[in-house]
């Protein structure tokens, strides 16, 4: 493929900034990167006199891992874009540059960002970073990678007419930034102000993560809404079933096709429920409140009636014993896998919020992208939730950007979605990640070219005005890379039907425990507030088959460290796969 940009900078601090603002105003193209290698001893403390040294000495920057060579190369067709970011000391020469915390006085570098267009319209702006002498060495970096973040946004988006509504944040996470700040009593309108100036963000934008942060600090620690409410001991379950009917183009998950891996299930199902049982017994023992539970995948709905029954009864047995958790979703996706038996089995065993997700109710779009139900077998299975005599929470997701689809198929979508009237409604913006379909066919720069950056917002603009529309308000958001239009996803809810697990999962502030296949957990440090590293479950179903007492274990262990506890062996227990009953 042809590089349609070529990014560098005479510090290796600031390739990530390359990286991620290139995929905002290139996306989909190659970018070749080139910075110099970092310092032998792998920090960033020296950085800005790295920055120096690598510009005085005139020394070539080395590419970056996974991207093309900076120069020009034999795949290379036509001219590229040219972005370069430099960083030079303003006070002193390269021969008086010490390690930044020995300085007696701030000093001040200049940091320059010079793009050249293809067809040789070309920018150049600066601005100049005065360091204080109470700043580490890492928050000097992070003020001179915010100083040419904002300089490219400047550079290129006046060259390109983009105008990114995120500005330079490009983390998962923006709500994130709004809450480390409210914590540290900051006013509202402060928090707005920071957002704008400091990182660039539109006023729209600001309007929704501002928004969306303060619906959630009610439901979080040290929440503004109601702090006593809090309970250090609450903590979310989430349960990963990898398989589905059939994997969607887009998905970039796990996932495996049921009818292949049939004759794998029940050896699963068996290791899940030695899981079950395992940290069930852990969360008994150190008196945990399991505040919200979440069945996912994969679709959790795929595995045959009997057998979803009886997960559902371990669920019950073994993990909640007795617990009512304040919310219990059931992610079932495929509607092709919904039946009244299901439904049935979720009433009787407490789950109150159900997942019925179309992506799109346009049915060449189904098919184009592997999914094996019609758009009349979604309406069946939301009319078989909404006409159950138990009040689910029904939730649907859709998605901004699919293959094929423009306005007016968004248009037919959201049309439905304001007749069916779903308590939540998510709206995702597709995301053209590596591990899916449509990036293995090489199909993945299309489709995240084919609409303009503007087309893009329009419809998701339109999404969030048919949320608002059923009464309901935005309550949880988050980003990813390789997004169409760089947008977001963000989940709507009437008043009273916010998922909890989605808040708790996405600001990773309550111990979320993973069980099941490809299940990630987060250890929360209540008294430091700390997240803590914590194992993840391997994807495949063998593995993890193979790995399950271990697995459980070690999490046990971990819980006990995070919740006191005593020290135990764990019990000797057959083989995983010898069970009978599946």
């Amino acid at each position: 493929m042809p590089v349609v940009a070529r990014l560098q900078a005479n510090s290796p601090i600031f390739a990530p900034d390359l990286q991620q603002l290139g995929q905002v105003f290139f996306p989909g193209g190659e970018l070749a990167i080139a910075v110099p290698e970092a310092p032998d001893d792998g920090g960033v403390s020296a950085a800005a006199p790295a920055a120096a040294s690598a510009a005085v000495s005139g020394a070539a920057p080395a590419a970056t891992a996974g991207t093309a060579p900076a120069a020009a190369s034999a795949g290379d067709s036509g001219p590229a874009w040219q972005v370069t970011v430099t960083a030079l000391p303003v006070d002193t020469g390269p021969d008086e540059l010490p390690g930044m915390t020995a300085q007696p006085r701030p000093i001040r570098w200049r940091v320059r960002v010079e793009a050249i267009a293809p067809d040789g319209r070309r920018d150049a702006q600066e601005e100049v970073v005065a360091a204080q002498p109470d700043w580490s060495p890492r928050q000097y970096d992070h003020r001179l990678r915010r100083a040419a973040r904002r300089l490219m946004l400047a550079v290129l988006g006046g060259l390109t007419g983009i105008a990114p509504g995120w500005g330079i944040l490009t983390g998962v996470r923006p709500t994130k930034l709004v809450h480390d700040l409210l914590d540290r009593g900051l006013p509202m309108a402060e928090v707005r102000r920071y957002l704008a100036e400091e990182y660039r963000v539109r006023p729209d934008k600001v309007d929704l993560v501002t928004e969306v942060a303060a619906r959630q600090r009610p439901f979080l620690r040290h929440g503004a809404g109601d702090p006593e409410r809090y309970d250090p001991r609450a903590i979310s379950v989430y349960i990963g079933i990898p398989y589905c009917p059939t994997i969607c183009s887009f998905c970039s998950f796990s996932i495996y096709p049921l009818q292949e891996h049939r004759g794998e299930l029940p050896h699963f199902l068996a290791a899940l429920h030695r899981e079950l049982e395992i940290i069930g017994a852990a969360v008994a023992e150190l008196g945990l409140r399991i505040e919200s539970l979440y069945l996912g995948g994969g679709t959790p709905t795929s595995p045959p009636d009997r057998e979803f029954a009886a997960l559902l009864e371990q669920i019950e047995r073994a993990l909640l014993r007795g617990q009512r958790p304040r919310e219990y979703t059931v992610e079932g996706g495929r509607p092709e896998t919904f039946n009244r038996f299901k439904l049935d089995a979720m009433a009787a065993h407490g789950v109150t919020r159900v997942s019925v997700n179309p992506q799109t109710t346009v049915q060449a779009t189904l098919r184009h992208l592997g999914r094996i139900h019609t758009v009349e077998k979604f309406y069946r299975a939301y009319d078989l939730v909404r006409r159950h005599p138990h009040p689910f929470v029904v939730n649907c997701d859709i998605i901004i950007g699919l293959p094929g689809e423009g306005p007016a198929e968004v248009a037919q979508t959201l049309a439905d979605m304001r007749r069916l009237a779903p308590d939540n409604l998510t709206v995702h913006t597709l995301a053209v990640k590596r591990g899916s379909r449509l990036h293995g066919e090489g199909a993945g720069p299309e489709v995240l070219r084919r609409l303009t950056p503007q087309e893009a917002e329009a419809m998701v603009a339109e999404a969030a005005a048919t949320a608002r529309s059923l009464g309901q308000h935005p309550y949880y958001l988050y980003r990813q890379k390789y997004m169409v239009g760089s947008l977001e996803n963000v989940g709507y809810a009437r008043p009273g039907t916010e998922s909890l697990y989605n808040i708790q999962m996405m600001e990773r502030r309550q111990t979320v425990i993973g069980l099941g296949a490809g299940a990630t957990s987060a250890w929360f440090y209540a008294p430091a507030n700390w997240l803590l590293k914590a194992p993840e479950n391997p994807s495949h179903p063998g593995t993890y088959i193979a790995r399950v007492e271990e697995l459980a274990w070690r999490k046990v262990e971990h819980l006990r460290l995070l919740f006191g506890g005593e020290t135990l062996a764990p019990a000797p227990r057959p083989p995983v796969g010898t069970e009978t009953g599946f």
